[in-house]
């Protein structure tokens, strides 16, 4: 069969090259690349073989079948023409190695703070994985808004809020990255630790699936900018009269600070009672006497109130110099700390309403006889 043709239309998804090699006196083009159509001779007994390299794409669904067929020469009958065709047919079983890589670029995080994550999702094939899911449920102390752009091919949702389950598209050798932007909640405590998972879409599997899922971990260090300030709204001060302290312990942030310490320990010529309130979530004991010592809970922004009511001894001299201090929980940094104490300092400038009383106890006296007085001088105070 001098002069037959061997031909194989491969399927578009192949892309093919292919050589030839004769046996038993047959002869065929060498080699060569897409599709076979070849003139060959084929002498009785002789036999030509190709053989063909193809790469699948990587968007190839359903069954793989190709078909080569060989043809007798004009002028040449063959007598069993059914198998002058052969068709190879494969069931197509898409493999996709995805992978998710996260973090956020530090290893601690501040509570009341921020941090952004990026996260990004690979597919390094051989198949395309259209269709995917990338997924991060943010822990609850977290409030996050993200954007995607995709790489290579790779497809996602522009932009959104809290939770990503996303459905993506990620052909062999692309990939998606969201930047989430998160707030961290004031309270939050411990470790902070945020997973994120991409998974294939139903009909791919993916080769190793141990690096579908990533995890980033921060230890929380919260931080709290706590100040106090105490006034009596006066400079001088009586003694033995009074004065009214406003001492208000606050939370700049951005942590709170549950279990703070207010303290105050008045002078040793004041007697006091006090009261306290709370703001912005800040709580205090209500109410008390003598020194304060008080454990407060300071939430970010909040703030407590005590308000003092002291009587100055009548003795006391010189300046009246009171002090209050706000410290802040264990495991709570405070950034500022120099406006963790405040002093209220007045001159103190004695009262005392003095008065004299002079009599002989009669109206009429006589030349020559006695007269008794008594003199009595007195203080009405305020001061000694």
């Amino acid at each position: 069969a001098t002069g037959a043709t061997v031909a194989d239309t491969f399927p578009a998804p192949l892309t093919c090259t292919w050589t030839c090699v004769g046996a038993g006196g047959g002869t065929c083009t060498a080699s060569g690349a897409g599709n076979i159509s070849n003139t060959v001779n084929l002498p009785a007994g002789g036999s030509v073989t190709y053989t063909a390299s193809c790469t699948i794409s990587p968007s190839a669904t359903g069954t793989l079948s190709n078909t080569a067929t060989v043809a007798a020469p004009v002028g040449v009958t063959d007598p069993t023409p059914g198998n002058n065709s052969a068709t190879d047919a494969d069931t197509l079983a898409a493999s996709a190695d995805l992978s998710i890589t996260m973090t956020d670029g530090v290893a601690t995080a501040t509570p009341g703070g921020a941090t952004t994550y990026t996260l990004t999702a690979i597919n390094a094939g051989p198949s395309n994985a259209t269709g995917a899911t990338v997924a991060d449920t943010f822990p609850a102390s977290l409030t996050c808004t993200w954007t995607c752009v995709g790489a290579s091919g790779g497809t996602c949702t522009a932009s959104g809020s809290g939770n990503i389950n996303n459905t993506v598209n990620l052909p062999a050798g692309g990939s998606v990255t969201y930047t989430a932007s998160c707030t961290i909640s004031p309270s939050a405590t411990g470790t902070l630790s945020n997973t994120a998972t991409v998974a294939a879409p139903v009909g791919v599997t993916d080769p190793t699936p141990g690096n579908n899922s990533a995890t980033d971990s921060d230890t929380l260090a919260p931080q709290a900018d706590l100040s106090i300030t105490v006034t009596d709204g006066v400079t001088t001060a009586t003694p033995g009269g009074s004065v009214t302290y406003a001492i208000t312990a606050s939370n700049a942030g951005p942590s709170n600070a549950t279990g703070a310490t207010v303290a105050g320990t008045f002078p040793a010529s004041l007697t006091c009672t006090w009261t306290c309130v709370g703001a912005g979530g800040g709580t205090c004991t209500a109410n008390g006497s003598g020194n304060i010592n008080n454990t407060v809970n300071l939430p970010s922004g909040g703030s407590v109130t005590y308000t003092a009511s002291c009587s100055i001894s009548p003795l006391a001299t010189g300046t009246l110099s009171n002090t209050a201090t706000v410290a802040t929980p264990s495991g709570v940094t405070d950034p500022t700390p120099g406006n963790n104490s405040a002093t209220d300092t007045d001159t103190l400038t004695p009262q005392a309403d003095l008065s004299i009383t002079v009599t002989d106890g009669v109206t009429t006296a006589t030349p020559g006889a006695s007269v008794t007085y008594t003199i009595t001088a007195s203080n009405a105070g305020p001061s000694g």
